[in-house]
């Protein structure tokens, strides 16, 4: 029905941000979250959902409100966006202090401008001009919503061929352009991923956000040879992945195409095929990619996300938490459980904000907050 949730994109949201947090951890467990099924990981998966569910929620904005309604809704986002990422970036930071000053001593995992210069890296934290590990992703989702007033109104004039062709044309200018040598540049950090490549993913999912707002039909086309070629694909990314099958490429384009920071031909294609298979898999037997303790932490991504980034932060102080087996499986779980808390602490004052209790960082307009939690 329009504007109700779908299960199914909050539940495979919430089964990446359990992924994302597993991968962050020095355990067994990795072997599972981390490129289990192929090339990619689950980065690849959190921001093409939130495109698919961003172009699905915010073309309501246009339709209701026009281009500056959709304007004034994606810089919101933005905002909130930006807000988390900052509490996320001040939890680190007073961890990385705190660790310090009562050990005399920090981890090598702490970034390191944390504690030769704390002052420094929370200005150009504040900026966006220093993401280091577990603080690059929110920076980058806060770029791509502002991509929202340009890419649905585009859309929605009937120019989709022209907006993927502009996103794979960024896409293909990041494959070739030089690694950019970080040393010089020094503390200036813009995190890992590079946008003109990752932009792809979140504007494909915005067209077929788009695209499902527009029909109730199933968009995804169930062919067998569809569905066969997929298979070959994810088949041999798999055994490329986990039995070190020979590629007939050189070696060079072969490390260019899994390249995770300007997200490689290889990495992408494998992603596409596996995200085609969920989807075919989803259209034609929903419960079976639904599962609604996900769905709820889904729901909450954004607070997650920042909170996760403080524990792991947090948890990566003290090496000897990862000394046995029996450890790590305790910390995992303890993070896993940690990671529902904070959904339900996250719902629960979404709540009180609804009846006016308490103020919001994820304050909304009041019509429709459930879908503007949703992208």
């Amino acid at each position: 029905m329009p504007g109700s949730r779908d299960l199914r994109f909050d539940s495979l949201r919430g089964l990446m941000l359990v992924f994302m947090t597993v991968n962050h951890l020095p355990t067994e467990l990795r072997t599972v979250t981390d490129g289990s099924i192929g090339l990619f990981s689950s980065a690849e998966g959190f921001v093409f959902l939130s495109g698919i569910l961003a172009g699905y929620v915010y073309i309501r904005r246009l339709w209701k409100g026009g281009e500056a309604g959709l304007k004034a809704a994606a810089v919101k986002r933005t905002k909130t966006i930006y807000a988390w990422h900052i509490a996320s970036f001040l939890g680190c930071l007073v961890v990385v202090q705190a660790t310090e000053k009562v050990l005399g001593f920090c981890s090598q995992n702490s970034p390191q401008l944390f504690y030769s210069n704390p002052f420094l890296a929370l200005g150009l934290g504040l900026t966006l001009l220093h993401q280091p590990g577990l603080l690059d992703l929110l920076p980058m989702y806060c770029v791509f919503v502002m991509l929202l007033p340009y890419v649905l109104p585009a859309l929605e004039a009937g120019r989709r061929k022209w907006v993927l062709a502009a996103s794979v044309g960024l896409w293909a200018v990041g494959q070739v352009c030089p690694a950019i040598d970080g040393a010089p540049i020094y503390p200036v950090h813009l995190g890992t991923f590079n946008l003109f490549a990752w932009q792809l993913l979140f504007v494909v999912g915005m067209v077929i956000g788009h695209a499902r707002a527009r029909s109730d039909s199933n968009l995804v086309p169930v062919r067998p040879w569809l569905i066969a070629g997929a298979l070959g694909v994810v088949v041999f990314s798999f055994g490329i992945r986990h039995y070190q099958w020979q590629t007939p490429w050189a070696d060079a384009f072969f490390g260019i195409s899994l390249n995770k920071p300007n997200l490689g031909l290889l990495r992408l294609a494998d992603f596409g095929c596996v995200a085609y298979l969920v989807a075919v898999i989803g259209g034609q037997a929903p419960a079976l990619l639904t599962w609604r303790p996900l769905a709820y932490l889904g729901q909450a991504s954004i607070a997650v996300v920042a909170a996760q980034s403080v524990l792991v932060m947090f948890l990566l102080e003290f090496p000897a938490l990862f000394e046995t087996f029996w450890s790590r499986t305790a910390i995992v779980a303890s993070t896993i459980a940690f990671l529902f808390a904070s959904a339900a602490l996250y719902h629960r004052h979404q709540r009180l904000a609804k009846a006016g209790i308490v103020v919001s960082i994820d304050s909304r307009q009041p019509s429709t907050p459930a879908l503007d939690r949703a992208a």
